[in-house]
């Protein structure tokens, strides 16, 4: 299965590490590693996700990485990654989109 990471997805990992960097760049290397890890994981098992529970009109699953929750749609041949938030953030439609 392939993977397609959002526009939204790439711009969290980026806040990701740019937050974690801002005290050590070796553990922000290493969590958005750990990140990317578990959407390759998820790529072969990808029913091991469960789904979003405050939109589950929209078809999402998510998995979960330490403290962040990766938002994932599934399709028979890709996964796109939508969006990855932290646990302590209130998780937004506007985020959910699907697209670029």
């Amino acid at each position: 299965m392939s993977i397609e990471w959002s526009r939204q997805s790439r711009m969290d990992l980026r806040a990701i590490f740019d937050f974690i960097a801002r005290g050590s760049e070796h553990y922000a290397r290493l969590q958005v590693r750990r990140i990317i890890e578990r959407v390759e994981y998820v790529a072969r098992m990808p029913m091991v996700g469960h789904p979003v529970h405050e939109f589950p009109e929209l078809g999402l699953r998510e998995t979960h990485q330490e403290n962040f929750r990766i938002i994932y749609h599934l399709d028979d041949e890709m996964l796109q990654v939508v969006t990855i938030v932290h646990m302590k953030q209130r998780l937004r439609r506007k985020r959910l989109t699907r697209g670029d």
